[in-house]
């Protein structure tokens, strides 16, 4: 469900509602992380809020990149954080969870839904006390960072901070149930809206559909990995899937790829280079640090990935 020029909303909680904040240092890198996505796959940021066992993020993208850009800055995260504190094991509930959102409207109601949450959860009484969403941003000039957009959702009220403030008040204060426009939890917007998606849907062959996922699986394993190294440029791409060197840039990089499709489990692909499933873990938190260091390779793979 990844597409340009779209509308979302992202939330993504920590693995079995554990914590993945314990402190200001945490909340600090994952914004930083947060500001080199932003970048890195070309996306904008409207408003976000980081709880201490989930995030909340309101984005538009402008390629078909979502899927991507949300895996690079958990993986991102949750290596530093492991290290950090000294542990080992996944950091994030599995896949995020996302929806479209249909229009500014929708959009603005959504910026305010994201900011209310510290105080739904009891955590402030005031929403200017809580530094860790992008709500002093909207108030508060001095508070901008270059990543951050604000102009949409400021543009709906002139541009004016102040009628932003009351707005967001009056949302706060108000019966504001936005999530019952939310269309079989993936379109936010109105009836019309869900039904021209679903239609979308249908009519696109995706790889995530049901019918793309037999094909994937249809194909041979092996033959997909030899295919994915050729593109690779690997010169000998048979001898690539018996090296067991515990660096191997190409060989981790196509079984990060392989573990992107979503199609195959991990048991499957380290049959196929000899390795066990844990080891495939290792692989691709490894190909993640090369991608981050080499926006060259990281492109290549991108292609690559939407090229199968």
């Amino acid at each position: 469900m990844d597409y340009p020029d779209t509308f979302y909303h992202v939330l993504s909680r920590g693995n079995e509602k554990r914590n993945i904040f314990y402190d200001g240092k945490d909340y600090l890198r994952f914004l930083e992380i947060l500001g080199k996505m932003v970048e890195r796959f070309n996306l904008e940021i409207h408003a976000y809020v980081l709880m201490k066992n989930h995030y909340h993020l309101l984005i538009r993208t402008r390629e078909a990149n979502l899927s991507r850009a949300i895996q690079w800055l958990g993986v991102s995260y949750s290596v530093w954080f492991n290290r950090r504190h000294e542990r080992s094991g996944h950091l994030f509930q599995g896949r995020f969870k996302s929806f479209l959102i249909e229009n500014e409207r929708y959009f603005t109601a959504m910026c305010f839904y994201i900011h209310g949450n510290p105080l739904r959860a009891g955590f402030t009484k005031n929403l200017w006390d809580y530094p860790w969403s992008s709500y002093r941003t909207y108030i508060d000039r001095k508070y901008e960072t270059s990543w951050l957009k604000t102009e949409l959702v400021l543009g709906m009220y002139g541009g004016n901070r102040k009628e932003f403030f009351k707005a967001q008040e009056m949302f706060l204060k108000g019966d504001n149930n936005i999530f019952e426009e939310l269309w079989h939890g993936l379109y936010l917007g109105s009836e019309k809206f869900g039904e021209e998606c679903i239609e979308r849907a249908r009519r696109e062959e995706h790889r995530e559909k049901p019918q793309g996922r037999s094909l994937l699986r249809g194909r041979d394993l092996r033959t997909l990995a030899l295919e994915i190294l050729g593109k690779l440029d690997e010169k000998d791409p048979q001898s690539a899937l018996k090296v067991h060197k515990y660096r191997y840039t190409n060989r981790d990089v196509a079984i990060y790829i392989l573990y992107q499709l979503g199609v195959y489990r991990n048991e499957e692909i380290g049959e196929v280079f000899g390795i066990g499933y844990t080891a495939v873990t290792g692989a691709v938190k490894r190909a993640m640090a090369y991608l981050n260091k080499n926006l060259g390779l990281e492109k290549m793979a991108a292609k690559i990935i939407n090229d199968i």
